[in-house]
């Protein structure tokens, strides 16, 4: 695959990973501190949107797998798909005029089903797309290398802008109301940023005609088979196992930088820069080191390296913002890792599934890896809420406000012990995954004969 469409393909990444990244990082915050919405139904509005979230993935995933047209099995939804998704993004960030809980627990609630519903229907035939533009073991990682550049980075932007913006369009001395116009003219900066890469990738990037002659399964079969694919469920707990507790570190990161270590602002999108500016430098990194090892020892390394930074992280104490940041900094290398290779993992499974079946499910496998991350980054969110209610967590509707104990202590346990065993769980698992370089080089030679055959007797016809 070529370099240059290397870049245009994981710039497509960059408005998934700016969206996700501002909701991830703010909308808990946002939804608590800026709207008043009680901590608890916070994370039941956050919890409800990402479980109908999954639900929708597997059937989007399979509906692509399905879908045959002169622009491909996945190209048609990066093209109709990415203007509804950007205005969606704008009226999550919507404030209604109405004070009572259960009212802005609906409208949120359904502006995040909304929301996500579009989400899934670009990102999920995006992502799928991944196996088809790069066939080979290294290839996969080297081109998801690329995409997590992007994502890395636009997720750096997704960490700094969003409140950087807001600042400026909400003033020095904002009103309530002057505050819910910042968000809002936020949002509509990053909804535009965000369509035009995925629409770029529509017109850039082709797939492979012949995997639209292969037979595709029905929903119920497809994922009947997928569960049959060891390396596949495999792949899916690491990946599982990788980003729940990022998720998590995501929920409750503002809250530590701001409430547990009592920093501002710029020491926060400081902190923000080393994580996320690191993170990209390191992707060379990880390139290379599952090319000289192989993925999963790749990851193990990467893993416990941050899991360990996590741990020393909650317990740093308070007036060592010089610390923090160095600990950013590191973190930001075992995040790059996290990013890279659990996603180069799982498309080396597709091939042993077509290898056994004959079929291509790409769009099936993603959607039931990203159903499973869903639903339990729904049950993460709102423990995460709940949690931070039980601990007498304040909420700052109206200034700074003094955090009890119980709250910074669960804030804290919740960045770093927590994940950290999550982590090591992952750690573990990976070391099961069957699919080395050379059992891959053969999956490939043996497929790619397949092809061949199949292609002479369709000339034939």
């Amino acid at each position: 695959m070529p370099t240059w469409k290397k870049i245009i393909y994981g710039a497509g990444d960059s408005g998934f990973s700016l969206t996700s990244t501002a909701l991830a990082l703010l909308y808990l915050d946002f939804l608590v501190n800026v709207v008043g919405l009680d901590p608890r139904l916070a994370g039941l509005a956050i919890a409800f949107g990402r479980v109908w979230d999954a639900l929708n993935d597997l059937l989007i995933g399979n509906l692509s797998d399905r879908t045959r047209s002169r622009w491909g099995r996945r190209r048609p939804y990066l093209l109709f798909g990415a203007i509804p998704f950007g205005i969606t993004f704008i009226f999550m960030w919507f404030v209604p005029a109405v004070g009572q809980q259960t009212l802005l627990l609906i409208f949120y609630t359904g502006m995040y089903m909304l929301f996500d519903t579009l989400f899934t229907l670009t990102n999920v035939p995006y992502v799928a797309l991944t196996p088809e533009l790069a066939p080979t073991y290294d290839g996969r990682t080297s081109l998801q290398a690329y995409r997590m550049a992007f994502s890395i980075g636009f997720g750096l932007l997704g960490a700094v802008v969003p409140l950087a913006l807001v600042d400026r369009l909400a003033g020095p001395d904002p009103t309530q109301t002057a505050l819910h116009s910042a968000y809002l003219g936020m949002a509509v900066i990053l909804a535009v940023v965000s369509v035009i890469p995925i629409l770029l990738t529509f017109v850039t990037v082709r797939e492979r005609p012949e995997f639209q002659a292969l037979p595709q399964p029905t929903l119920r079969d497809a994922f009947r088979l997928l569960m049959s694919n060891k390396a596949f469920l495999i792949a899916a707990g690491v990946y599982l196992l990788t980003w729940m507790p990022i998720d998590l570190i995501q929920f409750v990161l503002v809250f530590l930088i701001r409430d547990y270590f009592g920093l501002g602002s710029a020491e926060r999108d400081l902190i923000f820069l080393l994580l996320f500016g690191v993170a990209v430098l390191a992707l060379p990194l990880w390139v290379r080191a599952a090319a000289r090892w192989d993925k999963a020892r790749a990851y193990q390394v990467g893993i416990a390296l941050l899991a360990g930074v996590l741990i020393l992280l909650s317990f740093t104490p308070p007036g060592h913002s010089t610390v923090v940041f160095a600990l950013a900094a590191l973190a930001g290398i075992g995040i790059s890792a996290a990013h890279v290779i659990p996603l180069a993992i799982l498309p080396d499974c597709m091939d042993w599934d077509e290898l056994r079946r004959n079929e291509r499910n790409e769009g099936a496998y993603y959607s039931v890896v990203t159903l499973i991350q869903k639903m339990v980054g729904a049950l993460t969110i709102a423990v995460t809420g709940t949690l931070l209610t039980m601990s007498g967590y304040v909420a700052a509707t109206a200034g700074p406000a003094s955090q009890p104990a119980s709250a910074l202590a669960t804030i804290r346990w919740l960045a770093g012990p927590l994940p950290a065993v999550i982590f090591a769980l992952g750690i573990v698992l990976v070391s099961f995954y069957p699919i080395t370089r050379q059992r891959h080089a053969r999956i490939l030679a043996v497929l790619e004969r397949k092809r061949a055959v199949r292609r002479r007797s369709q000339l034939e016809l």
